[in-house]
């Protein structure tokens, strides 16, 4: 067992705080530092306020198909200050007293811009602290491509909390966050255009689940423009354009009353003065980090966004523990995130855990997919949803499951059944013989077994 020395972890979000926590209750003397909001992104910038504008959208929604179910509501309208009145609520109820909580957890707290100024301390508000190990996990920000006119549009930060309603956005990008605000704003009555550089949004996904997406969100009004460049943004008489650069090389616009860029997110490392530590990057600025989360400094560690790995905040909360593991035992273990289960809270939500039908081949197995549509169960049909879907992937060989992809208004819910059914090494047969409640949704998982 390693002593247990001093610990400066960088940044209160999920992958600091659940570092810091574990340390301290192990004895280390940890100390927390914060330059923003305690809490960090997913609860200020992320997932807690967009999941918050979702739940309004998603009410929205449903208001205007009640009659099908013979529910007269009257006529939907948006109240866009109640809806922001909502998500600064849910906010603040779930953070409660962060600083209290951490404190209580025996973390010494300090506020101010931490910055490396050797291998083995952090100056931060003119103090210098020595540590015996380091931890960054100081998130990331929404990533800006160098292009003309790149300040007049807006990013994910921006776009939570809209002072008015826009009319129109475009919507650069065709991932997580693209497709979040484009069902939200969508829902809101907004006139909303997505435009991606490759040929499909959320090629990240399962094609199945990206399809029914776009096919739902067109049917809410939403343009796609695919294989798209952006090459400049223009203002004009209070309208903003997007220059765009097609797959054939032609030049094309879109026009909207706000530009939203949703082009990926980048590290914050770049004032941590890390070659101070002995702290490398790569030619994209990325930490350069085993796969324990260890830099090319020992003492130093990086989990969560920081680490430019896959930014969801249960990985974040993961590798801020392993590393915590790893700084308390002195042995090196590597956070397998494998089997982690996302949602993208889009819709309908999209969630996948494990390997894809495309994965699995890759990685050398002949999968035996099954598909349950919810037309094909009684729940799907009672709720009339019936282009939702769960897929199953398994191995052919000895019928064990590999992977789970779901689209469904509650797929975050149901995916963690496949993440279970994974993670318990669980095969069709078993699957098959763990009865469900009738009629549920859990039906599709059920039925897809043998």
């Amino acid at each position: 067992m390693a002593e247990r020395g001093p610990v400066v972890v960088i940044g209160s979000g999920a992958a600091g705080s659940a570092c810091a926590r574990g340390l301290a209750s192990e004895g280390w003397d940890v100390t927390l530092i914060e330059r923003g909001r305690w809490g960090g992104t997913c609860l200020w910038y992320g997932c807690v306020p967009k999941k918050s504008l979702y739940q309004s959208a998603r009410v929205a929604r449903e208001g205007r198909t009640a009659e099908q179910f013979g529910v007269k509501t009257g006529r939907v309208e948006i109240d866009w200050p109640g809806v922001l009145a909502w998500k600064w609520h849910a906010e603040e109820t779930w953070a409660g007293d962060q600083k209290a909580l951490l404190a209580g957890a025996g973390i010494e707290l300090l506020e101010g811009e931490a910055k490396f100024s050797s291998d083995s301390t952090v100056e931060v508000n003119g103090a210098t602290i020595p540590f015996e190990y380091a931890v960054i996990a100081t998130g990331a920000r929404s990533a800006v491509p160098n292009i003309p006119g790149a300040e007049l549009a807006d990013t994910s930060d921006d776009a939570l909390g809209y002072a008015d309603l826009p009319s129109s956005i475009a919507i650069i990008g065709g991932g997580f966050i693209a497709m979040e605000f484009g069902a939200v704003f969508a829902s809101v009555g907004v006139d909303v255009s997505v435009v991606t550089r490759g040929p499909r949004v959320l090629e990240m996904l399962d094609p199945d689940l990206s399809l029914v997406a776009e096919r739902r969100l067109q049917s809410l009004g939403v343009t796609f423009r695919a294989s798209s460049k952006l090459s400049a943004i223009r203002a004009d008489s209070g309208r903003i354009t997007a220059i765009l650069e097609t797959s054939d090389g032609e030049e094309a616009s879109v026009d909207a009353e706000r530009i939203l860029l949703a082009t990926g997110r980048t590290p914050n490392v770049e004032e941590l003065r890390i070659e101070a530590a002995g702290v490398a990057a790569d030619s994209r600025g990325r930490l350069v980090l085993d796969t324990a989360g260890r830099t090319t400094n020992p003492k130093v560690f990086a989990a969560g966004d920081a680490a430019g790995g896959e930014m969801h905040t249960p990985v974040a909360n993961y590798e801020g523990a392993v590393i915590a593991r790893v700084i308390g035992s002195g042995v090196s273990e590597s956070a397998d995130c494998s089997g982690v289960p996302i949602t993208c809270f889009t819709e309908p939500q999209l969630a996948t855990v494990g390997l894809t039908e495309a994965t699995a081949r890759e990685n050398g197995y002949e999968p035996d997919v099954r598909r349950i549509s919810f037309d094909a169960i009684a729940a799907g049909v009672i709720a009339d949803v019936r282009d939702e879907f769960v897929k199953v992937v398994a191995s052919k060989s000895d019928g064990r499951i590999l992977g789970v992809q779901i689209a469904a208004a509650n797929a975050s819910d149901l995916i963690y059944s496949g993440a279970l059914a994974i993670r318990a090494g669980m095969t069709l047969r078993q699957l098959g013989e763990t009865i469900a409640v009738h009629p549920s949704f859990s039906e599709a998982l059920y039925y897809s077994g043998d």
